[in-house]
């Protein structure tokens, strides 16, 4: 009879299956070992996507390289800019008067230029003119004779170059214009560097130096900008306070017509004698305007025109001890620029006593050129007005608004 050997003898079944028990063990060891190298796999792919990372992943900025994109953001924030009000000094004469005013987007500009103790001039640009009006403690605070700060007082007088201490506040702050000089300009090879440092708000900010500008930037803002003849701080307005300072302008730039205009020189010889009349005299008066400054280039025997100009006349009787203006010979007249104009005027001197005339002569703006002022102004209003509804968000000038 056949016996089955592995069945009847245990022992057998061990020797003749030797491998079986190795098997089992070398199963369980690899069994043992497979979560480590797992987690070795998965640490080494982990470490080479952070190598790859590293390496072009975004990764924050250094001051060198930010800082160029966070003056951009300063400068399209300035060219965007309804307005801006500028506070701080200007700087260039040495006298560094505290500056307040406000820039609107078209270049019409409003403010107060202040010497201290109520020295306080007034400061007016629209239309490519720009005007100061002050008493005469500030005139002479200012720089100017006491003569001619006499004579400016009561009334804005005409800047001849439509400068203040140096600077030509209406072109130099017009928003668009200083932002775009705060940086390299597009295309060109100037460099941007590193300009002293300063103190806001708690904490040291160095300065950006383009040119002889200099900014620094507290969180992508432009905080303070300084140049040789100015250091102010810039505070962008919103349209709706542009659009209000265009509203309370309106009727100062319509008194422009009694500004002082200083592009012309009058003269006046009075022709008058108290013994030879009364109670009714004429007052005869030659006024003789020569443009101011002179012709620099002369024509052998021609005259350069000039364009008319507007004269104020002021005349005041004395008689006794009364003083007094007589309104009938008191008023504005037009003139040629070059050339003399004959005032006549009647007095009326009562009960035959003596009395002395004088006239005063001051060149004048005159009411046509006000009109064109203040159609200017109209114009600069709708201007912000449009602009301000439109976005630029390139530094380029080719750049076409967003509207």
């Amino acid at each position: 009879m056949t016996t089955d050997r592995s069945a009847a003898d245990p022992a057998a079944h061990t020797v003749a299956d030797p491998a079986e028990p190795e098997t089992m063990t070398t199963v369980a060891g690899r069994r043992r070992w497979w979560p480590w190298v797992t987690l070795l796999v998965v640490v080494a792919l982990a470490v080479a996507a952070t190598t790859v990372w590293l390496m072009t992943g975004p990764r924050s900025k250094s001051p060198e390289v930010s800082a160029p994109d966070d003056l951009k953001s300063a400068q399209l924030a300035l060219i965007n800019a309804p307005g801006v009000h500028y506070t701080g000094n200007l700087t260039g004469s040495g006298k560094a008067p505290r500056l307040d005013v406000r820039v609107t987007n078209a270049g019409v500009a409003y403010g107060t230029i202040d010497y201290g103790s109520g020295k306080t001039l007034t400061y007016l640009a629209v239309g490519g003119k720009a005007f100061l009006g002050g008493g005469s403690d500030a005139w002479i605070a200012h720089g100017v004779t006491p003569e001619i700060a006499k004579s400016n007082a009561d009334y804005p007088v005409l800047l001849p170059g439509g400068e203040v201490l140096y600077v030509d506040i209406a072109v130099q702050l017009k928003p668009e214009s200083l932002a775009r000089r705060l940086g390299p300009i597009p295309g060109r090879s100037e460099l941007l560097t590193r300009g002293a440092a300063t103190f806001i708000d708690g904490q040291t900010v160095d300065g950006l130096t383009s040119g002889s500008l200099t900014t620094y930037l507290v969180s992508g803002r432009a905080r303070r900008i300084t140049d040789p003849t100015f250091d102010v701080t810039p505070m962008p307005m919103t349209a709706d306070e542009v659009a209000q300072l265009y509203r309370e302008l309106r009727p100062a730039v319509t008194a422009l017509d009694y500004a002082g205009d200083t592009g012309s020189t009058v003269t006046v010889a009075l022709s008058w004698s108290s013994n030879s009349c009364g109670p009714i005299c004429t007052s005869i008066a030659d006024v003789t305007s020569t443009p101011k400054p002179p012709v620099a280039v002369n024509v052998p025997g021609a005259t350069p025109p000039v364009d008319d100009i507007f004269v104020a006349y002021n005349t005041v009787i004395t008689s006794g001890d009364a003083v007094t203006p007589h309104p009938e010979c008191t008023g504005v007249m037009q003139m040629p620029g070059r050339g003399t104009t004959r005032l006549t005027c009647r007095l009326f001197i009562s009960g035959g006593q003596p009395a002395n005339v004088v006239v005063t002569l001051r060149p004048v703006l005159g009411p046509a050129r006000a009109d064109v002022l203040v159609g200017a102004l109209d114009a600069a209003a709708k201007e912000s007005e449009d602009r301000a509804k439109c976005t630029v968000t390139s530094l380029s000038e080719t750049a076409t608004p967003h509207c």
